[in-house]
């Protein structure tokens, strides 16, 4: 896309006008502010019917039928519903994806699920950029071995040229994040399950800044464990719900590491003794979060009707758009874009560098673009394909090119920089 990106705001138009998405922007509820919101990588999109399905739950759910709704209401089946809603969006068979807990939470119950599997190895593979959070719950898995007398360790590639030689039999468990949250740098997933495969290792896969704008293939690619979250791309609401994701071949094969009420097979029947459910629902653990889950469920119908292949040919064109554009307009101004050029590397979000970066993010959000600050000096704009045009994407460019060519960010209001 990137050789035969718009040179108009009426070629915007034109892509925008042959877009099979476009009725999908619809359904969500956009700012009333006209702000931009290019921050689908950190909180999507409200679903335009979210406020109303909650109303209906607390009234006539909860104030009217109180624990009834147990028995009258989904709530329990939810995470089952919502996982097989999205489950396509991952390339994953409805029965194998549920939506629970967090992505830490659920992080923690896939690594221990994975490590108990483990043809051989004590050592936990990961890379020494990954997102904080993965390697914070690798770092405590490794502690409580360590007090039960099991020997395991953590190894870090520094630089993704360094993995694949990193990469035998001692690797137990290799525990990725399929895109790099600050760069935006994807791993070839189908590619590094099979190097794992080689080397007897088993894969756990974070799609936290993947699912919901990449074309995803875990059943075809040969993945073991994802997790993801649930309000980035996917619109779950603010710290909405997230989603665990277990290959067929090791359903069954292991208790989960949390085994919760929920994820009994005969939950209702209240017995001492655990039996875990049949497949993917053992990882289920306590009480669904039904109000979150409501919220999910309001983009979980939209979800529904949406073909992953053209969610992810309209993300390459967004995507390649907003890199053209911010070269040709922003490049002389000190924007330097540092996400791949390459749609095939690249993840979901583009990012770009400035000298001024923090107090730029600032400034755009002031002046009608909401983006993200990483340090020391990364912008990262994350695109939607179901509520971003490429209209808005031109928008964005003009914004970008006007703080910068006044030098609005360096007002000193700019100078406290938010997250």
């Amino acid at each position: 896309m990137e050789s035969s990106a718009p040179r108009t705001l009426e070629d915007c138009r034109a892509l925008d006008g042959r877009d099979p998405l476009a009725a999908l922007r619809g359904k969500f509820a956009l700012p009333e502010t006209g702000r931009l919101h290019f921050d689908a990588n950190s909180i999507g999109a409200m679903p335009a019917d979210a406020p109303g399905r909650v109303a209906r739950l607390l009234a006539g759910s909860w104030r009217d039928k109180g624990r009834r709704s147990w028995s009258t209401e989904d709530w329990l089946e939810k995470p089952r519903e919502l996982g097989a809603a999205i489950s396509h969006m991952v390339g994953a068979a409805p029965g194998d994806v549920v939506v629970c807990d967090s992505t830490t939470v659920n992080l923690f119950k896939l690594l221990c699920h994975a490590w108990k599997l483990r043809a051989g190895g004590n050592v936990i593979l990961t890379e020494s950029h990954n997102f904080p959070t993965d390697i914070h719950v690798a770092q405590g898995f490794v502690r409580l071995l360590a007090d039960l007398g099991v020997e395991a360790e953590i190894r870090m590639a520094e630089s993704r040229d360094r993995l694949a030689d990193m990469l035998d039999r001692d690797v137990a468990v290799l525990y990725l994040t399929q895109t790099d949250y600050r760069s935006s740098e994807r791993w070839d997933m189908a590619e590094i399950n099979r190097l794992a495969r080689a080397a007897d290792a088993l894969t756990v896969w974070d799609l936290s800044h993947s699912a919901g704008a990449l074309d995803i293939d875990l059943a075809g690619d040969g993945t073991d464990f994802a997790v993801g979250c649930g309000y980035k791309y996917l619109c779950g609401g603010p710290g909405g719900p997230a989603f665990l994701f277990v290959n067929p071949a090791h359903q069954g094969a292991a208790w989960p590491a949390i085994a919760g009420w929920m994820g009994h097979a005969q939950w209702d029947r209240f017995l001492a003794d655990y039996e875990p459910a049949a497949g993917v629902s053992r990882h289920l653990a306590g009480t669904p979060a039904v109000v979150a889950n409501e919220i999910f469920g309001a983009a979980a119908d939209i979800w529904r009707t949406a073909s992953r292949r053209e969610v992810a040919a309209k993300h390459e064109s967004l995507t390649g758009t907003l890199i053209a554009l911010l070269d040709r307009e922003c490049g002389a101004l000190g924007a330097r874009v540092t996400s791949p050029r390459e749609y095939g590397r690249r993840g979901g979000h583009v990012s770009f560098a400035h000298p001024g970066a923090g107090p730029v993010a600032e400034a755009l959000a002031d002046h009608g673009l909401v983006g993200s600050f990483r340090h020391p000096d990364s912008i990262r704009f994350g695109l939607s394909p179901l509520y971003h045009s490429h209209e808005d994407v031109w928008n964005a460019v003009a914004i970008v090119k006007d703080v910068l060519q006044r030098e609005a960010w360096r007002d000193p209001r700019y100078a406290t920089v938010a997250i």
